[in-house]
């Protein structure tokens, strides 16, 4: 009875099914995702992905790429989607929500000549929150010296002589203290 109301509302038909690209995983098996026509974009749907994967679209024989591209992923299954293709894309998904998302390519991704966009999903990477702390005795080359406020090093040993040490070429000798040459004598003598 009530489907014969003029105020009725009949149901959203749903969207018919296309394999306009080809999609195959890592291990080359073709994959099991999805795609729909949604006005003139194509969507593929990732929606019942989770954790960690990767995919490759790939053109059928003698086709163009869609004007448009969109992956439909699910919140909080994923965390961000990586596009790789003439340049490389990260879209990060929102946790919050339940109904699916459509994450648009951008335009620059892919042009009439690229063989294929790979696609990877997965968790957003964590960084660090506070740089690591120096080991003790690390000095870093951009950090200016500062004096050091303990004795020099002694020299090092140096050959000694019955006399008392060796002089070398790098001894400093105050001037009170050198000796005056003594002459030497005539040959002959």
């Amino acid at each position: 009875m009530p489907n014969i109301w003029p105020f009725h509302k009949k149901p959203k038909p749903v969207p018919e099914a296309v394999n306009d690209l080809t999609l195959v995983n890592a291990d080359g098996s073709t994959a099991n995702f999805p795609q729909y026509w949604k006005r003139n974009t194509l969507v593929i749907d990732l929606s019942g992905a989770s954790g960690a994967g990767n995919v490759t679209a790939r053109l059928r024989e003698q086709t163009t790429w869609p004007v448009r591209v969109a992956l439909r992923v699910r919140p909080g299954s994923v965390q961000q989607v990586e596009i790789q293709g003439e340049e490389r894309n990260l879209l990060p998904v929102s946790p919050d929500g339940v109904d699916p998302i459509d994450l648009q390519l951008a335009p620059s991704v892919y042009t009439a000549k690229t063989a294929a966009i790979y696609i990877s999903w997965g968790p957003m990477p964590v960084f660090a929150e506070a740089a690591p702390t120096p080991e003790p005795g690390f000095v870093s080359p951009t950090v200016v010296p500062q004096t050091d406020p303990a004795p020099p090093a002694p020299p090092p040993a140096t050959q000694t002589t019955p006399d008392g040490p060796a002089a070398s070429a790098s001894d400093i000798i105050p001037p009170a203290e050198a000796a005056p040459a003594q002459p030497s004598p005539p040959p002959g003598s």
